[in-house]
């Protein structure tokens, strides 16, 4: 399909049919983008706990009654 014609096709809709199709658009966007947010996000949060290792706490000494 020539984007030239699929424009028309859509110039030619009612301004009802024109802002779902916008709005579908966006949310299938937003939702492209939030998954490779969330997967970057991801794979950083796993190379920084892969860098950081095992960390060891101090004991704390606590009294006993």
């Amino acid at each position: 399909m020539d984007i030239h014609s699929y424009i028309e096709k859509l110039r030619a809709l009612p301004d009802k049919q024109k802002k779902i199709v916008l709005w579908t658009i966006v949310v299938i966007l937003v939702l492209i983008m939030g998954y490779f947010w969330i997967k970057s996000t991801v794979d950083k949060l796993n190379k920084l706990g892969e860098s950081m290792g095992q960390v060891k706490l101090p004991e704390i000494q606590t009294p006993m009654k």
